[in-house]
């Protein structure tokens, strides 16, 4: 620090021999210029090092100047280093004190520098300690070395700090006034609370502690049958056996891997502008749950994640865990791939150590830790053991399969065992290298701190991930079980212990009960670290089973509003996957299969609206995917669902401990007008009127469903009046709406054609010389197709595609304008007789695309690209590659509520789900890509023939029959018909009882003991 005013100081009045501004500063470090300059002497006031000067040059000088490169050259943490003075020279004078450069710099307040703006002028106590000091000759023993974390002040945490010393089993506490309790969590809370003069809450009732360890263990809500069996349950051992019974469900393992996510960063794609899919991500997701749900020992659990590629005994399921370190952002266009490597290993860094460690690591990327006992060396040792992995390419940022050694995987692995030296970089800059980093553990635990040994002979790795996960496993390492057990802790109260669960660091919030959380890192280490012991622990005891009300709440908000105490239990909000999977759950539309791809939600046209590719980039999933649970959604870290963001989703840019909790009013508008939430309603109100006729029924069914219980009278009387109320309006609405448009589902095959053009109804131009000017829609909707530019009329062939008329076109500039709006809905069918003469690149049959008109992205067309592959659509784009494209053939898409397909002469080449919605309203044209001017189809077209839904397989096939007789095209093979399904009662319109019934169901939904757990 000390040389980063020396060119302030050399524009002084020269007080110092030779210039040095270093003399003058030591001077005033050791306390020989009073506040006011004078020389004061005190030689006869004795000075203690270790007591009084070691603290003071660690708080104020060491974090400048120590290591190998201290500031200024001038190293105060040796004796020698002292009197060696700095670049400018010595910076003593203990003949003649006054003109030590050192403390006249510290009495002018010149040093420590600035932060920030701020001046950090020392006090004149300690101005006048080192004055003292000095005064006796500035002693300092010959062997003593300062260590700038050597010991915790108020400015930042030592080696000693609480969190690094080792975990030591506490002895239960006694209690004054209660009975010994049977669980050991209980003596530490209630012994915290009888200093205070406090009172627990009183137990909670048997409902409320189902509903809540339902939520806790499983993320859902348990039916009003499984409640009342319990409580009819009396035997002494019904509690753990209910706790028993959902540890062993899968859904356990889907609940608790959802917060494991949330430190692993974990999403499906890259992020950045690309964002691509990040493959098979999902696989280390389903490698989570499983973990959970066979209680994998943590140690192991730990050492798959960081070093699975590793082990000796390394299978394809270890390889997957190393996913964690595959999850991070990654950039396939940086600015500067040389410097992006440092980001990358900065992000590995991060997760590595604030999740398995609660440390802060990555803050001493560029210079020793501000707050914490982590030096700036520190960091590149644990850099050390990713830097031999492929940070600057490869597969999306990770290795290929051969180097895995599994296909399918999204795993992590080393280049090889001989890893290119990483340098310590001054201030983090790539190019300003210092000495190479030993590879080691951190030494923030000193009696844990060791080298890292160079890997095995014949190994195909480093070993470093191995040796880092061997080191964080050890029993004796304090931080990674009390890491853990806060963890498991925060969730089941809502906060940790330790509030700050990804920080134990100095500017971590202090723990409310330290002595219970060592005991249950105690507990957790000789339990074999099995994580389901914990839950069995924590749900058993008095202090979580409490009621959220306590008699005395109105004083005790006042005393510790934040329930630091654990005074009452914490009521807490169903946090977004919790809601939203208990929605579909009481609707009875959950489904509970576990694992495999995720799903695409749906999403709202206004929600896409900032992707530069909007409908390609997002197709939703088939309905009933997506009602599965929530830990299954696909999650795109450029297109986060906002439903789920409304509700506090965390980001998945960086390792999350805990997700903020916000009550806001956005949410209710989200309850309220979501159309996800209104289809929960409504589906729950078609159940419950199917089975229940009268309105009372239908009331306590809803009750039942959402609230778990059965309604008081007074919520009876109201539903029942609600009821009869919203009926009433729903009913008026009715008879004063239009009458309702025939669906287009229901129409003929003939009724449902919009758009029919053939080429033997074309009409010459004047010229005569067979170029088209017009062709008339035979569909009698009006949508004639015309041309008026003759250099664009395409030309007639008399005996073109099987012998009948055809219109050909050049593939450069001929296309024809279709008059109106062709569609309305998103369901269509198209058909057309088509040959192509390969045009180079993409080109269209017909198409509404219109770029000025901002339909870029949400055009519908049909078309090919350069290699014969079918786009109907940017939304799917890829429909699959035709044959033998210059022979005549036809051309079939259709769109419909379930999914959209692409045939050649009736042979399915493909199928998607349903296109995103398009936009229709554009001007349509056949022969090119809209208004682009290209993308121009070379060849004929003999026929198009376009329908407003999407035909049954029946229908399709009796239409493609007829048109390959005409043309003598290869005759499609007939399928036999699907019978037809029975009616879905969710697609009819609801009546207004019903509409009324739903509305009921949509106030229960958005009601606060829905919404909340207590």
């Amino acid at each position: 620090m000390f040389s980063k005013q020396v060119g302030r100081s050399a524009t002084r009045t020269n007080r110092l021999d030779g210039g040095s501004t270093f003399f003058r500063l030591v001077g005033i470090l050791l306390g020989f210029y009073g506040a006011a300059g004078t020389s004061v002497w005190a030689a006869d006031a004795a000075v203690d090092f270790e007591s009084e000067i070691a603290p003071l040059l660690i708080r104020r000088c060491v974090e400048c100047h120590q290591g190998s490169h201290p500031a200024g050259g001038l190293l105060l943490t040796t004796r020698q280093g002292l009197h060696a003075g700095g670049d400018s020279g010595p910076v003593l004078d203990l003949q003649h004190v006054n003109d030590s450069g050192l403390l006249q710099r510290v009495a002018d307040g010149d040093m420590p520098p600035e932060k920030q703006g701020r001046s950090q002028q020392l006090p004149d106590e300690e101005i006048q300690l080192l004055r003292r000091w000095l005064a006796n000759g500035a002693s300092w023993p010959e062997d003593r070395e300062l260590d700038y974390f050597e010991r915790t002040n108020e400015m930042r945490a030592g080696r000693d700090w609480w969190s690094l010393q080792p975990v030591v089993r506490p002895d239960l506490p006694e209690l004054e006034h209660q009975a010994p309790p049977d669980n050991p969590i209980d003596a530490f809370v209630w012994s915290k609370l009888e200093s205070e003069g406090i009172s627990p809450a009183p137990p909670a009732d048997r409902r409320t502690l189902i509903r809540r360890v339902y939520y806790d263990l499983i993320g859902l809500p348990p039916s009003e049958a499984e409640i009342e069996a319990f409580l009819a349950d009396d035997s002494p051992d019904a509690w753990p056996r209910l706790i028993d019974r959902l540890l062993e469900m899968p859904q356990y393992g889907e609940r608790w891997a959802r917060y494991w996510l949330d430190l692993a960063r974990y999403a499906d794609t890259s992020g950045y502008e690309r964002d691509q899919e990040k493959p098979y991500a999902w696989k280390y997701r389903d490698w989570v749950v499983d973990a959970f749900n066979h209680d994998m020992p943590y140690d192991q659990f730990v050492r798959q994640q960081i070093a699975g590629d590793e082990l000796p005994d390394r299978d394809q399921q270890s390889v997957i865990a190393t996913g964690f370190l595959r999850l991070g952002t990654w950039n396939d266009e940086p600015n500067d791939s040389a410097d992006y490597q440092y980001e990358r290993l900065e992000d590995l860094v991060h997760t590595t150590s604030s999740t398995f460690l609660a440390l802060t690591v990555k803050c001493a990327r560029c210079h020793s830790h501000k707050f914490d006992a982590i030096t700036q060396e520190d960091y590149y040792r644990m850099a050390s053991a990713f830097w031999a992995g492929p940070l600057l390419g490869g597969k999306l940022g990770g290795p290929t399969a051969e180097q895995l050694g599994y296909d399918d995987v999204l795993g992590w692995t080393d280049q090889g065992p001989t890893v290119k030296p990483l340098h310590i970089l001054k201030d983090g800059e790539r190019l300003q290298p210092l000495e190479e980093v030993v590879p080691a553990s951190l030494s923030s635990i000193p009696t844990l701190e060791r080298p890292f040994d160079p890997p095995p002979s014949g190994a195909e790795t480093s070993h470093r991930r191995l040796q880092l996960a061997d080191w964080i496993t050890d029993p004796r390492n304090p931080l990674t079980p009390r890491v853990l057990v806060n963890r498991l802790w925060q969730h089941h109260f809502g906060q940790g212990i330790v509030r700050t669960p990804n920080n134990f660091g100095f500017l971590a919030d202090p723990p409310t009960h330290p002595q219970l959380l060592d005991w249950l890192a105690a507990e957790f280490q000789s339990g074999g670290q099995r994580i389901k012991a914990m839950h069995r622990l924590i749900l058993t005891s008095q202090t979580w089973q409490q009621s959220s009300l306590h008699p005395q709440a109105e004083t005790l908000e006042r005393r510790d509003s934040t329930n630091r105490l654990l005074w009452r239990f914490t009521r807490r909000r169903l946090d977004a996957e919790a809601l939203r999977d208990s929605l579909l759950a009481v609707s009875d539309e959950l489904n509970t299969s576990v694992g495999g791809e995720a799903f695409k939600p749906t999403i709202s046209p206004e929600a896409l609206e900032g992707l530069s590719r909007k409908t390609a980039a997002w197709q939703a999933s088939p309905p009933q995917q997506q009602n599965r649970r929530s830990l299954y959604m696909y999650l795109k870290r450029g297109l986060l669902p906002p439903m789920m963001t409304a509700f506090d989703l965390c980001d998945p840019t960086l390792s999350c401990g805990q997700r903020d909790v916000t009550i806001v009013p956005t949410q209710a508008l989200a309850m309220l007008n979501n159309r996800f939430v209104h289809d929960r309603s409504e589906r729950l109100a078609t159940v419950i009127s199917e089975h229940f006729s009268s309105d009372q029924q239908q009331v306590r069914q809803a009750w039942s469903r959402v609230l778990q219980r059965p309604p008081s009278p007074d919520e009876m009387d109201a539903a029942l009046r609600f009821l009869a109320t919203q009926t009433q309006t729903f009913s008026e609405r009715e008879e004063s709406a239009e009458p309702p448009r025939r669906d287009p589902a229901t129409q003929t095959v003939a009724a449902a054609l919009v758009l029919h053009l053939r080429a033997d109804q074309a009409v010459d131009s004047d010229a005569g010389d067979s170029r088209i000017r017009s062709l008339p829609d035979l569909s009698q909707q009006g949508h004639e197709a015309t041309q008026q530019d003759r250099g664009s009329q395409p030309q007639l062939v008399a005996a073109g595609i099987g012998g009948k008329p055809t219109l050909r076109f050049d593939g450069k500039r001929q296309f024809m304008h279709l008059a109106g709006q062709i569609l309305q809905g998103q369901a269509q069918t198209i058909l057309c007789v088509v040959r192509d003469d390969h045009g180079s690149g993409h080109r269209e049959v017909i198409s509404n695309w219109n770029g000025r008109a901002g339909n870029a992205g949400s055009s519908l067309f049909l078309g090919l690209t350069a290699d014969n592959t079918v786009r109907f659509s940017d939304a799917f784009s890829a429909a699959g590659k035709i044959t033998e494209p210059t022979k005549p053939f036809l051309l079939t898409a259709i769109n419909g509520p379930e999914q959209a397909s692409v045939f050649q002469n009736g042979r399915l080449l493909k199928s998607a789900p349903t296109l995103a919605r398009r936009r229709l309203d554009t001007p349509w044209v056949i022969g090119q890509q809209g208004n682009i001017d290209g993308e121009y189809w070379k060849g004929d077209i003999a026929e198009i023939r376009v329908y407003n839904r999407a035909l049954s397989d029946e229908e399709r096939q009796t239409v493609e029959l007829e048109l390959a007789k005409y043309y003598d095209l290869p005759r499609p093979t007939l399928v036999k018909a699907k019978p037809k399904p029975k009616p879905n009662p969710m697609q009819e319109p609801l009546s207004p009882q019903r509409l009324a019934l739903a509305s009921l169901c949509h106030v229960l939904m958005n009601s606060n003991e829905f919404l909340f757990v207590d």
